[in-house]
């Protein structure tokens, strides 16, 4: 992956090289001044929007098609997992949102805590997302029994995501291949679910960068965002201005998770 870069008044334009036959460009209006990542991730999400078409036009000519569409929302019923920035970012989300939609969210959130303290998981899905993130066998145990419980997702309004233009990377990245059903039988060895192969993992790459440097990889469960985030204000939040910031979001991209 190359990256350029150039700055006209306000405005950033963005030309990335991914390989030698993908390359994609997009304009961005980020905040003035120095900034943190999660400042700018609005932004980044811009960029990968377009990454994320090129891919997968590039599939479609050889072939491989996503069988995702609008009003599925079965993958909305797993155990999503974001980075720290994505969960101080949800949370000013739901924060700056009006009554009733505001309180139906957190209601929400607060009904999923619920039940994973009455089944005892709570504590374990918050100890080995946030400190044993590499034990993927306990991981992935957590969101098998995380889909049994059959929550929606609260973002999830009549099968649509309600705050789809924020939407985290892990939620961008989940395109199937395989027969929708199958998604409807996850966790079960006769319904494996195939993914569309994709260039770069933004999803990893974000949970394991401070806005500056590379970190040990920390995953957030989703639920359980308004119950940290007075802890996630204490992460480091480096800045920089915001050309700075992406270009160095971008190449901790192409370092450590190009596929």
């Amino acid at each position: 992956m190359k990256v350029e870069t150039i700055s006209k008044n306000s405005q950033l334009e963005i030309t990335i090289k991914l390989n030698e036959n993908q390359s994609i460009s997009c304009t961005v209006t980020p905040p003035d001044g120095d900034v943190s990542f999660v400042d700018i991730l609005p932004e980044v999400y811009t960029i990968y929007n377009k990454v994320l078409e090129s891919t997968l036009a590039e599939h479609s000519r050889n072939g491989l098609h996503t069988k995702c569409d609008k009003g599925c929302g079965t993958c909305c019923h797993q155990l999503v997992t974001v980075s720290i920035h994505e969960a101080i970012l949800l949370v000013h989300l739901v924060n700056s949102m009006k009554d009733p939609e505001r309180s139906r969210i957190k209601k929400a959130f607060d009904n999923i805590l619920k039940k994973l303290e009455d089944k005892g998981l709570l504590k374990d899905l918050l100890d080995f997302h946030i400190n044993k993130f590499d034990d993927k066998a306990n991981i992935i145990n957590i969101q098998k029994e995380y889909w049994h419980l059959n929550q929606n997702c609260p973002f999830l309004v009549d099968a649509s995501c309600s705050i789809y233009p924020f939407r985290p990377f892990i939620c961008r990245q989940y395109l199937v291949s395989s027969d929708p059903a199958y998604c409807k039988g996850s966790f079960k060895n006769d319904r494996l679910v195939k993914k569309i192969p994709l260039t770069h993992d933004f999803a990893s790459s974000a949970a394991s960068f401070d806005g500056e440097e590379a970190i040990f990889t920390r995953g957030i469960p989703l639920p359980t965002i308004f119950l940290i985030n007075g802890l996630l204000t204490y992460f480091p939040r480096p800045k920089a201005p915001a050309a700075e910031m992406i270009t160095r979001y971008l190449r901790h991209v192409a370092e450590f998770f190009s596929r």
